[in-house]
């Protein structure tokens, strides 16, 4: 059946038949396309459309947030399929509640020991996780791994799930997230607890030693990156290893944080938590779709084909030349800047988001907003601040008439050069860009977006930050930026 006479669900808009049409020819050929179209076109339909015509199902649909899973879902209903939103072992984990992240390395090591190492003899029917999770419990067996024997033409699951077997076809959604790194968080409390852990658990007076000159460095850095092999040789390094198996092997898994650190590429001090990241995954998979609303240049992966729908719609946007959040810049006056811009605009619009760059921003505009880090009312009016690499920062909407991004939310220098060592080991184009601009760019183009959802509804934005400015040719193509925004401030 070709496109034409295929019975769609909604009304197509202009163009969604004849890019259905394209993308089914080259999920035909085996190839790997980057299909990118702005905010509300339809990209979804558009992408399932091709897939049935394609004869590409069951299909692997990835998203970075489970929160995306269900509006997939609910599209894909639409067309008559049947989807499946997985998760990882934290949601579906039995003895994640006992082990916690280490329950990762407990299955690939202890399988054999676990009490729920056996699947169903029939997986019952679900639409996701949730229900397999009581089932595997009343009835002992994996519901982590029972998730992929469900049928389902549509199978969700996160960037960082490992990937479903057996799939015709590979869609990666919002797939400008692959220009991110992997970014966890460390609680400073949780390595002092493991460190106690190694002396209880028979740890060498060496290595403890080590340990301890580590953690009074963490507790001297205030934002600073963290090495572990500046404290930990590579003998002291096997050892703690060795120590975390064994104990592991006993269900302690207490010393998972230090092993954390160990592992982690780049690591970095912020205020009492440690900032782990590491590069991000780029599924292999032939044929694969590639979908995003931001395309930015260059990709960090490679495809073999391009289908573009240009934005028609621009955000009006300023750029401040007069602020930045640059560390040795952003003194005590440029704080006061900062909230004389929020003040102005807070008159000037009923709904102003915010995004700090940075811990250190969001300290000191903290007392002048009026939510901080949580989803406000459906009524809110005034200042609501978000993090811009925090946990709201994707995967939630939240309108608002105008949109600031106070300073640019670069990755620390020393974070940026290990990322960027490692992308060259693993071949990217470009690593420096890869570790340095598109990360910024990327976080900037979702903060925005989460004041976005509405085509027609476009929020003011305003980029608080000079060096924003180099980016002027770049962010053209989805702001209208005016010469200058000096009178905001």
């Amino acid at each position: 059946m070709s496109i034409a006479k295929l019975q769609w669900p909604v009304t197509p808009r202009p163009g969604q038949r004849e890019v259905a049409e394209e993308l089914a020819m080259l999920i035909e050929q085996g190839r790997s396309v980057l299909f990118s179209a702005p905010v509300g076109w339809g990209k979804t339909h558009a992408v399932i459309a091709a897939l049935i015509q394609a004869r590409a199902l069951p299909t692997l649909w990835l998203v970075r947030s489970l929160a995306l899973g269900p509006r997939v879902a609910e599209d894909a209903a639409l067309w008559g399929l049947v989807s499946f939103v997985a998760a990882g072992r934290e949601k579906t984990c039995l003895l994640w509640g006992s082990l916690g992240d280490a329950a990762h390395d407990y299955c690939r090591n202890f399988r054999y020991k676990c009490p729920f190492a056996k699947l169903p003899r029939e997986p019952p029917p679900s639409t996701d996780w949730t229900a397999l999770v009581a089932k595997g419990r009343e009835g002992g067996w994996c519901p982590y791994f029972a998730q992929d024997f469900i049928e389902s033409d549509i199978f969700i699951q996160n960037y960082n799930r490992r990937a479903r077997r057996y799939v015709r076809a590979v869609v990666v959604d919002e797939a400008h997230n692959l220009s991110l790194p992997e970014e966890r968080t460390l609680q400073i409390s949780r390595i002092a607890e493991a460190i106690s852990a190694a002396r209880e658990r028979g740890g060498s007076q060496r290595l403890l030693n080590a340990l301890e000159r580590m953690m009074r460095a963490v507790l001297v850095y205030s934002e600073r990156a963290l090495d572990s092999r500046t404290f930990l040789n590579e003998e002291e390094i096997s050892e703690l290893l060795s120590l975390y198996y064994r104990s592991l092997e006993e269900g302690d898994a207490r010393l998972k944080p230090l092993i954390e650190i160990v592992r982690a590429p780049a690591a970095y001090v912020e205020g009492e938590k440690i900032l782990i990241f590491k590069p991000p995954r780029v599924p292999p998979f032939k044929p694969a779709v590639f979908v995003t609303a931001t395309p930015l240049s260059p990709i960090p992966f490679e495809v073999d084909a391009e289908v573009k729908i240009p934005w028609e719609t621009k955000l009006k946007t300023i750029i401040l030349d007069s602020l930045t959040s640059k560390f040795d810049e952003f003194d005590s006056k440029m704080a006061l800047n900062y909230k004389k811009l929020l003040i102005n605009l807070a008159k000037k619009f009923r709904r102003v988001l915010v995004f700090a760059a940075s811990e250190r921003v969001a300290r000191e505009l903290r007392n002048w907003v009026n939510y901080e880090e949580v989803i406000p009312p459906p009524d809110w009016e005034g200042v609501l601040m978000l993090r811009a690499r925090g946990r709201f920062a994707e995967g939630v909407n939240v309108p608002a008439e105008c949109v600031v991004m106070a300073g640019a939310p670069y990755l620390p220098p020393e974070v940026t050069d290990r990322l960027a060592r490692v992308y060259r080991a693993l071949g990217f184009k470009d690593p420096l860009r890869c570790a340095i601009d598109l990360p910024m760019l990327t976080v900037t183009l979702q903060c925005v977006g989460r004041a976005w959802r509405d085509p027609a509804k476009p929020p003011f934005v305003v980029l608080a930050d000079s060096r924003y400015g180099k980016y002027r040719d770049e962010l053209a193509s989805y702001f209208e930026i005016a010469e200058t925004g000096e009178s905001l401030t």
